[in-house]
């Protein structure tokens, strides 16, 4: 991977027609200016067992080969188009000695290695990079837009990002740009921004008790085909709501790659200031619908869970999987669904004790009367 990383810098040493001492020199200047401390230690949590010029030099290897993947996945494509296609397809392997790591079927390992929490940078880094090495073909290059177009081709399905503007100064890694990107629609919650209410005591019932009591499990589908794309709000895998006696969940790709993200969006919520608690939330909801093997096999038909490990396991538990803490908070963004589950339940069996079946006695009284009638009008047109 090392190897690696030194071939992306000269790739984008090469494209902007630059050397490897001026960008060194510009770099760390520019970094230490944004950071405004005398020290690049201070942009870790613990202390780091190297100097100041190795933190820079890995900071500047590692900002290359995240740039260098970014601006591969650029949405518009852009005047390079022709470049990375016959990058991807082989044709400049000679020239550029190309590397196993620039084989697109390495991509979606490379994808999420670069979201695992232990991976990453200061984005900072990679903007300061960027700026220094772009070229004229760059200027309409927006990096988020890169970031979630690469999420949304090599993250598990169901994983698909929000389109909600994120400007790029805003963004301290690749993971809370990420984590950022998977939040609930705050225009299909509107209750999101009020304190949400106390939770039910019981949570969520399993599945399968759901469907008994009439509350019916389905899967939340995202239409793509005009004009029923054009009246949706576009959602992700946390926005789960509840209309109609239907709780609506989005699809989950339940494989290694999935549990991987959900362990390292809830490590992420832990370690940085400021996050809300909604993946560690939203595991632990689904944990307490899924609560055995029935729960699950109910969960797979409705097409909810999409189980790609092999063989399927009979239950899946992502509190177990996640190896996390995902008991969930008292600020619960899906306090308020729970809620009017429980109420719905609790008017439909309200509603059934109102609705008094006929007894047996009343029944025959009635068809008695009816035959009495219809006999009488049969006399009287007979006589």
């Amino acid at each position: 991977m090392e190897q690696h990383k030194h071939w992306c810098v000269n790739r984008l040493l090469e494209r902007s027609n630059h050397s490897l001492e001026p960008l060194v020199q510009a770099f760390l200047l520019r970094l230490s200016k944004t950071i405004k401390t005398k020290s690049f230690q201070q942009l870790y949590a613990k202390p780091v067992d190297m100097t100041e010029e190795g933190i820079g030099m890995m900071l500047l290897f590692d900002g290359c080969f995240i740039l260098h993947f970014l601006l591969r996945h650029d949405p518009n494509k852009g005047a390079e188009h022709e470049y990375w296609t016959k990058l991807d397809a082989g044709l400049l392997d000679h020239e550029y000695e190309t590397l196993q790591w620039e084989r697109p079927w390495e991509w979606s390992l490379v994808a999420i290695d670069m979201l695992l929490l232990e991976n990453q940078i200061p984005f900072v880094a990679v903007r300061i990079l960027f700026d220094i090495l772009k070229t004229e073909h760059d200027k309409a290059v927006d990096l988020t837009a890169c970031a979630r177009n690469m999420f949304n081709k090599y993250l598990p399905a169901g994983m698909c990002t929000s389109t909600r503007p994120i400007r790029c100064q805003d963004v301290r890694c690749l993971l809370q740009l990420l984590y950022r990107s998977l939040l609930p629609n705050p225009k299909l919650h509107s209750d999101l921004m009020k304190t949400p209410p106390k939770p039910p005591r019981t949570g969520i019932d399993p599945a399968k008790k759901l469907d008994t009591d009439g509350v019916r499990i389905t899967r939340r589908q995202q239409w793509y085909w005009w004009p029923l794309s054009h009246f949706q709000e576009p959602f992700t895998f946390l926005d789960i709501v509840f209309s109609h006696g239907k709780v609506r969940i989005p699809q989950l790709e339940v494989s290694d790659a999935s549990i991987q993200l959900l362990q390292n969006l809830i490590a992420f919520e832990k370690c940085y200031q400021g996050t809300t608690s909604h993946v560690a939330n939203y595991a632990a909801f689904m944990d307490a619908l899924n609560s055995d093997h029935h729960d699950t096999e109910l969960l797979r038909k409705r097409s909810i869970f999409d189980v790609q490990f092999t063989p399927a396991q009979p239950e899946l538990s992502l509190r177990r999987r996640c190896k996390q803490d995902v008991d969930p908070s008292s600020e619960n963004y899906l306090s308020r669904m729970m809620v009017d589950v429980v109420l719905y339940k609790e008017a439909r069996a309200s509603r059934k004790k109102t609705q008094t079946p006929i007894s047996d006695t009343a029944f025959f009284a009635v068809l008695a009367v009816t035959a009495y009638v219809l006999l009488a009008f049969c006399w009287y047109i007979v006589s």
